[in-house]
């Protein structure tokens, strides 16, 4: 990316950043009150033609330069300001249409400042961004969960399992040589290859008015969205998979009973068929089941069905347990006992032994890992008539906190 040189260092008298639109004020006022100064010296009668060893012609050179900078800064105050990220947006988009069209990767090694030596291509920096935003918008659980970058195969975290060991002691007594220490648990997170093929014919491609390099970010958005977010909850972990978030083991144990790898779920008190006042018992419970720390953050996940259900519970008065504003069905947060919820078909349906329900801070519950860069192969060989790109990414993902989030389950007790 091309650098512009920048006349005016905007720092603040402590030697942090200043605001721009304050030091060209002050600069302005600065310079004005300088200029009109030195005019009325030398307007003033009697003035003599050296003052201190200069010259009265000195003096008249330092008001025209002064004049010169100050119609240097209005200028710059008036400028329209330009955005660099949008001009270099529309370079690499259009570099990466000319790739997908004719394959020749010059304008794309002229608008990448990181390219690969192994045949593939980087997606430009600014395309990778709006995939990310767009999956986001897709998958729920992206939304939801913690998203970590990193640039190698493996990101590890750990948690600390904080035991107490204070103890009172009286003035007189022993002290014990030892108390209870923290215990430190390592989770490692895997990235594996995600990986799509879109295709197109040559005519399509050499159709000047298609949108060629918004298509292929539609296309790989849609198709890799899904299913990452369906492996987000429901990946077994094997084959590349990440370790969903509904595949590990859960209890009706405890906070710091249970032991740590499992979540804890509050029965539906009903082994199939939960009755309206079965279910707000449960969803009170779920409540009252996560702890203080993670509620700021909490909110409800399920299903459109389950959403629907809840909708209809009314009291003895007609009164709706939940009673959202706007659209139910499109993921909207609207409160339930005072939380969000948030939509994702791909939760259970209310039936035998089923969890259709979550209930937590989920940004510490779940951890996405995305291997930094999605590429992107041409190939016109594979298939005659037919281009294909071959475009794939690396991510992983599986549980954070195991206290951070609660389920209910479809069970009597």
């Amino acid at each position: 990316m091309t650098k512009h040189f920048n006349p005016l260092v905007f720092k603040s008298e402590g030697g942090g950043d200043a605001d721009p639109v304050e030091v060209v004020t002050t600069a302005l006022s600065d310079l004005t009150k300088s200029v009109d100064d030195r005019l009325k010296k030398l307007e003033a009668k009697g003035e003599p033609e050296k003052k201190d060893g200069k010259d009265k012609k000195d003096d008249e050179i330092d008001v025209k330069s002064l004049s010169e900078r100050l119609d240097k800064i209005e200028a710059k105050s008036k400028r329209p300001e330009v955005t660099a990220g949008d001009e270099q947006k529309d370079l690499e988009t259009k570099a990466l249409a000319s790739y997908i069209r004719t394959g020749s990767d010059a304008e794309v090694k002229a608008a990448a400042s990181d390219s690969a030596v192994d045949g593939g291509w980087l997606v430009l920096p600014t395309i990778d961004t709006a995939i990310r935003e767009r999956m986001t918008d897709i998958s729920p659980m992206r939304t939801l969960a913690e998203v970590v970058s990193i640039g190698s195969s493996e990101y590890q975290r750990f948690y600390s399992m904080g035991k107490r060991g204070a103890q009172w002691v009286a003035e007189r007594d022993d002290r014990p040589q030892d108390t209870a220490r923290p215990e430190l648990i390592k989770h490692s997170y895997g990235v594996m290859e995600l990986y799509a093929a879109p295709a197109a014919t040559r005519q399509l491609l050499d159709d000047a008015a298609v949108d060629i390099a918004g298509w292929l970010i539609r296309n790989a958005t849609h198709d890799f969205s899904e299913t990452e977010g369906e492996a987000f909850l429901r990946g077994d972990g094997i084959g590349g998979k990440p370790k969903g978030l509904l595949t590990y083991d859960c209890t009706n144990e405890k906070d710091f009973v249970r032991a740590w790898g499992k979540f804890q779920y509050t029965p539906a008190g009903h082994a199939s068929a939960p009755t309206d006042a079965n279910l707000i018992t449960a969803l009170v419970k779920l409540v009252a089941s996560l702890r203080r720390p993670y509620k700021p953050n909490a909110r409800f996940v399920m299903n459109s069905n389950t959403a629907v259900r809840l909708r209809t519970i009314v009291d003895s008065n007609g009164r709706y347990l939940w009673a959202p504003t706007g659209n139910l069905i499109d993921g909207i947060e609207h409160p339930l006992l005072g939380y969000p919820v948030v939509i994702d078909d791909e939760f259970d349906d209310i039936g035998a032994s089923t969890f259709p329900i979550a209930f937590g801070d989920f940004n510490q519950g779940y951890v996405v890992v995305d291997r930094a860069g999605i590429r992107i192969t041409r190939d016109e060989v594979t298939q005659k008539g037919r281009i294909l790109f071959d475009t794939y990414k690396r991510v992983g993902g599986g549980a954070g906190d195991f206290n951070s989030v609660k389920f209910m389950k479809v069970v009597a007790s």
